[in-house]
């Protein structure tokens, strides 16, 4: 698990509005992904090289910064990924890094929740809820999102062009 942070204050001023305005606009159908990866980057997600994000993904408007993607994955239509998350036995907002390997798929209005750390070549199965970090190579599904199988490396190359 990566490491947490209580949320004492929530940051405000120009960067954190920024960022929001490019979170909520990179949700806009009408963008290209081409477009969309740059508003993303430019509102402080890391993304890498030849990625795919669809139409209606949300990203965390409070820390935007702590999402890492990496290169060739696929984020599909209306998942939510978030760096921050609510813990009800102390009542209180923690933060923490959210790392997406290379190779990625993440399935139709997946959620991926808390501070998680996502392999290279996982396959997340569509509406899958991810608290927990996944080893590389696998495929997981469900809520809670439970190992499924193990996949070998050619089953999880993914080529976006």
């Amino acid at each position: 698990m990566n490491e947490k942070t209580w949320i004492s204050k929530t940051p405000f001023g120009p960067k954190r509005i920024w960022a929001k305005l490019c979170m909520v606009v990179s949700k806009w159908a009408c963008f290209p992904t081409s477009i969309r990866i740059r508003i993303l980057r430019s509102g402080g997600v890391k993304i890498g090289k030849e990625c795919f994000i669809g139409a209606g993904v949300h990203f965390d408007t409070l820390f935007p910064n702590l999402i890492e993607i990496g290169d060739r994955c696929v984020i599909t239509s209306g998942a939510h990924i978030l760096s921050h998350f609510y813990n009800t036995t102390d009542r209180k907002f923690y933060a923490g890094k959210v790392t997406i390997g290379n190779d990625v798929f993440i399935g139709l209005n997946s959620l991926i929740i808390n501070s998680v750390n996502i392999g290279d070549s996982v396959t997340i199965g569509a509406a899958s809820v991810i608290n927990r970090d996944v080893p590389a190579n696998e495929l997981w599904a469900g809520n809670p999102a439970t190992f499924i199988k193990k996949q070998n490396e050619t089953d999880t190359k993914i080529h976006t062009r």
